[in-house]
């Protein structure tokens, strides 16, 4: 009877040793990722990840496609997230995957509006939009494209706004029954 006792505490505490070993390495494995280079959530889903998740793999794999083509950095910027996001929700509500929707003003005018540049700023800005299964997969077809790789290696954008949510404007490219995510990036420079 006592070493039926001993067996099972000693089975419960293997068992509880194995457990928190796997999610030790299975917490370690994102920044595992991002010490080795690599941007954690770059390959998830939508239905992996939450959209905060895939919109900061976007920003870390432009990011590592500058560090590649020797430009700077873009540093995130709240008021571009604000205009990003809200147009990427936008675009799913209103099956929409352009750079201006039913219902929106001209992005010029959104950015304004944002409070992105102060009054009397010169600036300039870009946006990239597009539908994919994984933030990688965005990313690596923005790249393919002369324009979008264009803007996202434009050497004047210091800032950058996401916008990433989860779902599919019903537009040819975007709809074919796989959960795709929707993705604005908008890379921006002010010059006082």
């Amino acid at each position: 009877m006592l070493n039926t006792r001993i067996a099972a505490v000693l089975a419960a505490v293997v068992a509880a040793a194995i457990l928190a070993f796997a999610l030790t390495v299975s917490a370690g494995d994102d920044a595992s990722a991002a010490s080795k280079g690599k941007c954690p959530k770059a390959n998830a889903t939508p239905g992996e990840a939450s959209a905060e998740q895939l919109g900061d793999a976007v920003v870390c794999l432009i990011g590592k496609e500058r560090k590649k083509a020797d430009v700077k950095a873009v540093d995130q910027n709240g008021a571009l997230t604000s205009v990003a996001a809200k147009h990427t929700k936008v675009m799913i509500e209103e099956n929409c995957l352009d750079h201006r929707c039913r219902g929106e003003k001209p992005l010029n005018e959104r950015i304004v509006n944002s409070g992105y540049p102060r009054p009397g700023e010169r600036y300039s800005f870009g946006e990239v939009t597009g539908c994919s299964l994984t933030p990688e997969a965005m990313v690596d077809a923005w790249m393919d494209s002369r324009v979008h790789r264009k803007r996202i290696l434009g050497k004047k954008y210091r800032d950058v706004g996401i916008g990433a949510a989860k779902g599919s404007p019903n537009v040819a490219g975007c709809d074919d029954g796989r959960r795709r995510g929707v993705y604005t990036v908008i890379l921006g420079s002010n010059q006082g």
